[in-house]
């Protein structure tokens, strides 16, 4: 039995676990026959869950977990999967099936840790089909556990009709696919309801490799609504190419062993120049971990994220969130791009709790090449990242040493940028800015949209001014700090940023796996202002608080106890009381995950 009870929090609170998202959130109850599990494996990520399960569980609906198959730190090293988002997200992950017990339909995913219960992710019990793949299966037989499928790419052309919509396949541990083309997906459209999963198994080391220029290819563009989770992909052209409505959770994407990705494109990418839809359906790209992906001779049009619509209609946004990007030489890592016949996206894009470290090109762009007006105008949230070290140069791709750069007069977007940490950009001696976003000089460059900075922190560390001679003023700012740490005269800080702070440094560590955030007697910590955007939890997980307990920049004080901004929720299952994290803010109750 599951009551709750709506009650006033109290001043203050300890940390709470909070979960983000899943690998997938459809599936059976029955069908996995592992000798462990019921029905589908579901991979949850969060923060504040503990590198232990102990006496914590975890629920679907009303039901425990059939089988738990891991609980620890998502360091990339364990059953969590190959991403590392522990490093600087502090996140932990659970694998877990699902219960035969648990009733059909709608239900949520929660944990208890330490008798504190977590916001919800949403879980559909549905109907569908559980296959596995095994280096010594055979394509010949059944796809069960005990009789397991040999290769990913019979999975990909549909297993000779067994494989269907809404079914998942789990890959084995050591299950490797190094060939021409990578894995091909042909022509199999699954629906928001009942998507395809190709998976990696708890514990299991999955690699798709790629000496060409594919890892998981959209075959035509003809697919739709795929899951791609934990799989390694190593490869030398784009690393997994887009579909409608795909979900690419926790996976980790780098070069060809002793090659170097290159092309027009990038780790995860794909146009609608089809007119097919092949980037709308809300694409959602969460936790994966890209790095060492190009080389010195990389091409300027090959990216980390190229994720555009060129098909003349409106589609869904897509959401870049939680990912670790770090040393690649690809151009620009988050990375908002149209050109040609733009169709332009419908609903906010948020790029948010990213990490970017030595980044050749900018740690965020936003620009178009098309002539139709707008290229671009939904609304866009950029929050809780962390930039380090952005802006770098390779011999083929000069001059753009910049961390945040958004122009084109085609670009009608109104931006927000909350909550970030930029720490050093440009390369030393370079006309490198923090912020280039054009408002002056060239018409046709000029960023056509309206724009927010608020509660972000800028360290320069190579003497280079914070933002372009060519800049445009914001609509909303304040709340930001401004540093420099490169031991010389501090630039001007931009004339329109207001209730900030000014050449103050931010004192945030500098060693360990605390790097880059803020202690107690930092000047950022509870000093940012109230922004129009509503953010629960910083880059770690730590509760935002309200309005006076916001800190600058992408971390919080995690020592402190912050109050939540209004009520909070008791939940009472089987007697037991239940502290929800879930917030309340103005007529909103957010819930992380999606």
């Amino acid at each position: 039995m599951v009551s709750i009870l709506l009650f006033m929090a109290p001043a203050a609170f300890a940390l709470v676990p909070v979960l983000h998202f899943s690998d997938i959130n459809s599936g059976p109850k029955t069908g996995l026959n592992d000798g462990l599990g019921s029905g589908a494996i579901v991979t949850i990520w969060g923060n504040n869950l503990g590198d232990l399960q102990g006496d914590s569980k975890i629920y679907i609906g009303n039901e425990e977990a059939a089988h738990v198959y891991s609980w620890a730190r998502a360091d990339g090293t364990n059953a969590s999967g190959p991403a590392d988002l522990y490093t600087y997200q502090k996140i932990q992950a659970i694998s877990f099936s699902i219960p035969a017990s648990v009733m059909d339909g709608a239900n949520n995913i929660h944990v208890v840790v330490n008798g504190t219960l977590s916001n919800t992710l949403p879980f559909v019990v549905r109907s569908g089909n559980i296959f596995f793949v095994k280096t010594n299966g055979s394509n010949a037989g059944d796809g069960a556990w005990a009789n397991p499928w040999q290769t990913l790419n019979y999975v990909g052309s549909g297993a000779g009709g067994k494989f269907n919509a809404g079914d998942i396949a789990y890959a084995i541990d050591g299950l490797e696919q190094d060939v021409s083309g990578g894995l091909r997906i042909m022509r199999l459209k699954g629906t928001a309801e009942r998507p395809y999963t190709i998976a990696a198994y708890p514990g299991a080391t999955v690699l798709i490799k790629d000496p060409t220029h594919r890892g998981i290819h959209n075959f035509n563009y003809d697919s739709a609504y795929w899951n791609f989770s934990k799989i390694n992909i190593q490869t030398n052209g784009n690393g997994i190419s887009t579909f409608k409505g795909m979900r690419a959770i926790g996976n980790r994407i780098t070069n060809y062993p002793g090659g170097c990705a290159n092309g027009q494109g990038g780790a995860i990418s794909g146009n609608n120049l089809s007119g097919r839809d092949t980037v709308g359906g809300g694409i959602k790209v969460y936790g994966n971990h890209i790095h060492d992906f190009g080389c010195d001779t990389t091409s300027k049009l090959h990216h980390v994220f190229y994720i555009s619509n060129r098909g003349g209609f409106k589609v869904k946004s897509f959401e870049l969130g939680w990912n670790y990007l770090h040393d690649n030489k690809v151009h620009h890592a988050l990375h908002v791009y149209d050109e040609r016949g733009c169709g332009d996206f419908e609903g906010p894009m948020k790029i948010h709790n990213n990490v970017v470290i030595n980044q050749v090109g900018g740690g965020v762009n936003i620009a178009s090449g098309g002539t139709v007006d707008p290229c671009l105008s939904m609304p866009i949230e950029i929050y809780n990242n962390l930039m380090v070290n952005t802006g770098l140069e390779i011999p083929i791709s000069k001059r753009h040493y910049f961390a945040i750069r958004i122009v084109r007069d085609t670009v009608r977007s109104h931006i927000r940028i909350i909550n970030n940490t930029i720490y050093g950009y440009g390369e030393p001696g370079s006309d490198g800015y923090a912020l280039h976003i054009q408002g002056q000089d060239t018409p046709l460059w000029r960023f056509g949209g309206t724009w927010e900075f608020a509660n972000n922190i800028i360290v320069d560390i190579h003497n280079l001014p914070y933002q372009s001679p060519h800049w445009k003023k914001p609509e909303i700012t304040g709340g930001n700090l401004w540093f420099n740490d490169g031991n010389g005269t501090p630039a001007a800080v931009p004339s329109w940023s207001t209730s900030n702070l000014n050449n103050v440094d931010p004192q945030m560590n500098s060693l360990g796996e605390n790097r880059y955030t803020i202690g107690e007697t930092s000047p950022a910590n509870n000093s940012g202002v109230a922004s129009t955007l509503f953010i629960s939890h910083d880059l770690a997980g730590v509760p935002r608080g309200g309005e006076g307990e916001i800190s600058i920049g992408a971390y919080e004080y995690s020592g402190a106890a912050k109050a939540p901004p209004s009520a909070t929720q008791l939940i009472i299952i089987d007697g037991i009381q239940h502290e929800s994290p879930e917030k309340s803010a103005g007529n909103t109750i957010y819930r992380n995950g999606q």
